[in-house]
């Protein structure tokens, strides 16, 4: 089943029970795309169901200033808090550079792309189910 939200900078999908949200503009620098990110971000938190499930693809994202990585932070904790899953996937090389020096890549699973991130949930899934 697919579900999709279009709001000025995320693209909100849900697949199979997992909310894919991407970014609507390639470049993340300027200080308003900033703030209605982080706005989007708190939107969507609020929204989320008990026990989300929340994959941010980077798929189209050239470049982003570093505020970006503080609105992710505080978005993954967000999902934590709720006790749901966060994990990121689809980031350039270049990008996965910036991620790897501030050691995102350690609070945060990153997947290659969307359809690995999404079998990982699958896989969480099943596993409950036989525990």
């Amino acid at each position: 089943m697919f579900q999709t939200v279009v709001s000025p900078r995320l693209l909100l999908e849900t697949v199979h029970g997992v909310t894919v949200a991407s970014f609507a503009d390639t470049d993340l620098i300027a200080e308003d795309v900033i703030d209605d990110l982080g706005t989007q971000f708190q939107d969507l938190l609020a929204s989320l169901s008990e026990t989300p499930e929340v994959l941010l693809s980077f798929r189209d994202v050239r470049y982003m200033s570093s505020n970006v990585l503080a609105l992710v932070l505080k978005l993954g904790r967000g999902v934590a808090r709720q006790g749901g899953s966060f994990k990121l996937c689809s980031i350039s090389p270049a990008l996965l550079e910036i991620f790897q020096i501030t050691r995102f890549d350690r609070l945060f699973e990153i997947f290659d792309t969307e359809a690995d991130a999404l079998e990982t949930f699958h896989l969480a899934r099943a596993s409950l189910i036989r525990a």
